[in-house]
């Protein structure tokens, strides 16, 4: 258990973690990313003459298919280099001796991490909620609600990416594998699995189906032979289980891990 000295500790090592994604310009880098996601969602109907969705939730939910991917790129600045970067750039040689116990190192960056996306995830959304206003002059609870599984998937990947950081050797190893873990590995097992019927409700890509399918649920489509193919629809009690379950363990075995391994020159 962390007692109070420990969480000021911990509190003092995710200020300094911010200070360093400000410095090494992360923050402003996923900042412009953001906007200009936001400003070509915005930008090409009108450019294309397409009108926009009526419906606020409509309208908002072609910004959530943008969401998931937004959160990987999150879990790859803020979390995929944590911990390995100790190890691979020998700064843990300045950190480790100071008489912060490691536990409390591995909880203070978790929270710096998860404080950098969750404010790029919310900005994001805020800027969503805020045309669909402007344009579509409503706003409505569903919105709000598919921000909070945003959040929520977007634990879930920062869990995984530090147990990924916690493991491997180099800082480009973690961030390569935790984007392409995310972007494709996870979605091909995925495919195979709704190829097979079986349920994937355990891989947490198809679990974040939660943050679109609360503004716009998914509907039959044709699939081969002339038939209809439904999508796997997670359940939302199920999913936020998964999230759960994929932070819990991976910020846990990434602590226990990091607890052990020693520095080698």
């Amino acid at each position: 258990m962390m007692d109070r000295k420990d969480l000021s500790q911990a509190w003092t090592v995710a200020v300094y973690e911010i200070r360093k994604y400000l410095r090494g310009r992360r923050l402003l880098g996923m900042l412009i990313l953001l906007a200009l996601i936001v400003g070509l969602l915005l930008g090409l109907p009108k450019a294309l003459g397409q009108p926009y969705p009526s419906d606020p939730d409509r309208f908002v939910a072609s910004f959530a298919q943008f969401a998931s991917i937004l959160i990987v790129l999150c879990g790859v600045l803020f979390a995929a280099d944590a911990l390995v970067s100790e190890h691979e750039k020998r700064t843990g040689y300045f950190l480790f001796p100071n008489p912060v116990r490691r536990e409390t190192i591995v909880v203070g960056k978790l929270l710096a991490s998860l404080l950098a996306s969750g404010f790029i995830i919310l900005l994001y959304y805020a800027a969503a909620i805020l045309s669909a206003l402007v344009i579509t002059g409503g706003v409505t609870g569903a919105m709000g609600l598919s921000a909070a599984y945003a959040l929520a998937y977007m634990a879930s990947v920062v869990g995984v990416a530090f147990l990924l950081s916690a493991i491997l050797r180099g800082t480009i190893s973690a961030s390569v594998l935790t984007f392409f873990l995310f972007t494709l590995i996870f979605t091909l097992v995925d495919g195979l699995l709704n190829a097979a019927k079986v349920s994937p409700w355990f891989v947490p890509t198809a679990a974040a189906g939660i943050i679109g399918n609360v503004l716009a649920p998914p509907s039959p489509f044709p699939g081969p032979g002339g038939g209809v193919f439904t999508a796997f629809n997670p359940d939302v009690g199920a999913s936020l289980a998964v999230f759960a379950a994929y932070f819990l363990v991976g910020g846990i075995v990434a602590t226990v891990l990091f607890r052990r391994r020693e520095l080698k020159s």
